[in-house]
Order: structure tokens, then sequence, then C-alpha cells
């Protein structure tokens, strides 16, 4: 991974699980991934690929990880659509939340 996105991508996952930094900190891990879903399209396969990797532990992770987050964030006002799954993770915690995780891939049409 070497493009501008890489370092966002690996921030958004160090992030993940990580309870030693202030819930405002992991606050920040939501609008980092809300960055990087404006710019999916932009993402090389790989990139998409770890992403998808870093969503599956963020949902993994979804109780421990919203009960931090909402120490300083209130998901019961999120505006955001639940597209943005993760604006909603008390409910994915819950069950409550369909999510989708939609990773495309380009593929090489055989000729």
């Amino acid at each position: 991974m070497n493009s501008k996105y890489s370092k966002s991508i690996e921030l958004y996952g160090k992030c993940i699980g990580n309870l030693e930094i202030s819930p405002f900190e992991s606050v920040d891990l939501l609008h980092r991934r809300s960055d990087l879903e404006r710019v999916v399209h932009e993402l090389t396969e790989d990139q998409k690929i770890k992403l998808s990797e870093y969503d599956l532990k963020l949902i993994d992770n979804a109780k421990i990880m919203s009960e931090h987050i909402q120490k300083a964030y209130d998901f019961s006002v999120s505006d955001h659509p639940l597209s943005e799954w993760w604006w909603h993770l008390d409910l994915v915690a819950n069950g409550k939340s369909p999510f989708n995780l939609n990773v495309e891939l380009e593929s090489d049409e055989v000729k």
C-alpha cells in the first residue's frame, strides 16, 4: 500500500480495540472511516481489502468500542445514514443495525 490513503487506513486499523487512547481519539476513527468511505472509489484493491479487514475487526469489537466511544459521543443523536454503520456502533453491538460490508474489486476479464 503506497498511495496517499494508506496511512489513514493504517491509523484507522490501529485505533480499533485500542482502549488506551481517549474516547475522543476513538471518535476520530469514526470520522476517519467516513473520510475513507468518501474516497473508496480511489482506493487500490489491496487498500479496499485492508479497509474491509479493519471493518470486520471493528464489528468484532463493536461492544467494547461503542462503550468506550460513548464516553465522548452520544450515538443516539447520530444523524449519519445507516450505510455509515460505524456511526451506529451501539446498534451494531446490540445486533439491531444491519450493515453492509461492500468490497468492490476490479476483476480482470479473460478474453
